[in-house]
C-alpha cells in the first residue's frame, strides 16, 4: 500500500480555501457591478453626483471670486463630489451645484461650497468605480 506524498495532502487542503475565496471575492463583486450599471435617472436636488471627466465649469456669481485669482469659471476633476442645489436651469436644463470633499482650492481648480453651473452630461450620479480602480492600481505599480 502506498501513501499518499505530502504534497498531495497540502494541495488538497488548499483547494477549499481556494473556492472559499473566490466566493468571497464575487459576493463583494456583484453589489458594486449592480451598482455601476444601473440606470442614472434625473439628478434631484439634494443629490450627490459626481464629474464625469475633468471639465471647465461656470461660477454662478463669478464678481465675487475675481480678488481670489480667478476668471468666470473653474476645473472639476474627474469624480469630484457635487451636491445638487438647483436643476433645470433655462435655457439647456443645467444644474448648479457645489463641490464638496475637493484636495485642490487655488485657481484654477473649484473651490468648496462655491455654487458652479454643470450641464447633464459633465455629471452622473454613479461614482466611476473602474476608473478609481484603475487610477489606484496606477499609483502602486506606477511608483507615484
Amino acid at each position: 500500500m502506498q501513501h499518499p506524498l505530502p504534497q498531495d495532502e497540502n494541495s488538497e487542503s488548499r483547494s477549499p480555501l481556494i473556492s472559499i475565496g473566490l466566493v468571497v471575492l464575487a459576493v463583494l463583486m456583484v453589489p458594486m457591478l449592480l451598482y455601476s450599471g444601473g440606470p442614472d435617472g434625473p439628478a434631484k436636488i439634494g443629490d450627490v453626483v459626481f464629474a464625469t471627466e475633468r471639465h471647465r465649469v461656470r461660477f454662478v456669481n463669478p464678481e465675487s471670486l475675481f480678488t481670489l485669482g480667478y476668471q468666470d469659471f473653474c476645473v472639476l476633476e474627474s469624480r469630484t463630489q457635487l451636491v445638487v442645489q438647483q436643476t433645470g436651469v433655462p435655457p439647456d436644463g443645467s444644474l448648479i451645484a457645489e463641490v464638496i470633499g475637493t484636495h485642490q482650492e487655488q485657481p484654477p481648480y473649484c473651490l468648496p461650497r462655491v455654487p458652479v453651473i454643470l450641464h447633464p452630461h459633465q455629471v452622473t450620479l454613479h461614482v466611476d468605480l473602474w476608473g478609481g480602480v484603475k487610477n489606484a492600481l496606477a499609483r502602486v505599480f506606477g511608483g507615484s
